[in-house]
């Protein structure tokens, strides 16, 4: 079997971006990055993510990819999916703030 992490840093070696620039892509920690390089058994929903990131497809070292995937269009679907949970999230936590805010000035008056 081969070793995803190694394969992964490989790939991040290959790509010439810093760890930097990877995590402000993926929004993985540096620290869970690392782990990943000594890890055999990254997950391929996480290699899909860095793949995007780097520009790098792992289907052609791992095959095995794209049939648990389903399909790399199914899982650039997933991932879009929930990138856009997040964003409403986001913007969810955003007016919940506000309107606490507007109670609390309220509840001071």
């Amino acid at each position: 079997m081969k070793h995803r992490g190694e394969i992964l840093r490989a790939a991040v070696i290959q790509s010439g971006l810093t760890a930097k620039e990877i995590t402000e892509k993926t929004k993985i920690s540096h620290t869970r990055l690392y782990r990943m390089y000594k890890d055999p058994y990254v997950s391929f929903d996480d290699l899909i993510i860095l793949g995007k990131a780097l520009r790098y497809n792992f289907a052609n070292d791992f095959p095995e990819l794209v049939s648990e995937a389903g399909s790399n269009t199914e899982a650039d679907e997933n991932i879009n999916y929930k990138e856009k949970y997040y964003e409403l999230l986001e913007e969810y936590l955003k007016v919940l703030r506000e309107k606490m805010e507007i109670y609390e000035i309220k509840k001071q008056k």
